[in-house]
């Protein structure tokens, strides 16, 4: 099967009464926020994406997304390849389907003044909080082993008298 271009706006309300799926990609150029804070830009993403509605009649839409990246680890500064993997399941805010109404298993997606929810930024948001807090390589990849790291001595003015003592003096 090919894959397509996951377009960059929908109708979820209309899509989910049509149960439509997308199984394709976004393009690399379109993830700006995503390529500034890696080491070179991304693949193109992978994304899946289904469109429906549950037993409450909730429209929603769930899918998942992954892309090969190249951070910089923390530890060595050397570039390092990782892999993204996110799931994630939405459904529109409308006027009949408010945020307090949602469950708690679906995030709330805010609609554009044309009744869509832009596609490209929202993986790319997953993708961004997908990003690991402190990026670095496993100890064995990594060009800095844990064991040669030396941390040096303490400094002898570092090792100043307690300025306490003297009130301990003037105590007794």
């Amino acid at each position: 099967m090919q894959k397509v271009l996951i377009p960059l706006s929908v109708d979820p309300v209309r899509n989910s009464g049509k149960r439509l799926s997308f199984d394709g990609y976004i393009p690399s150029k379109h993830l700006s926020r995503l390529n500034e804070v890696l080491a070179s830009p991304c693949s193109d993403v992978e994304a899946t994406l289904s469109f429906a509605t549950d037993e409450q009649k909730i429209h929603y839409f769930r899918g998942y997304a992954k892309a090969k990246v190249e951070l910089i680890c923390q530890r060595c500064g050397e570039p390092m390849a990782h892999e993204l993997a996110v799931e994630f399941q939405y459904a529109p805010i409308t006027k009949r389907q408010t945020v307090e109404d949602l469950p708690e298993h679906y995030e709330a997606a805010e609609l554009n003044e044309l009744g869509e929810v832009l596609l490209h930024p929202l993986v790319e948001d997953e993708l961004l909080l997908a990003l690991p807090i402190v990026a670095k390589h496993t100890e064995q990849d990594c060009a800095i082993k844990s064991d040669t790291m030396s941390y040096g001595d303490i400094p002898a003015e570092a090792e100043k008298r307690n300025p306490f003592a003297v009130l301990q003096k003037l105590k007794k």
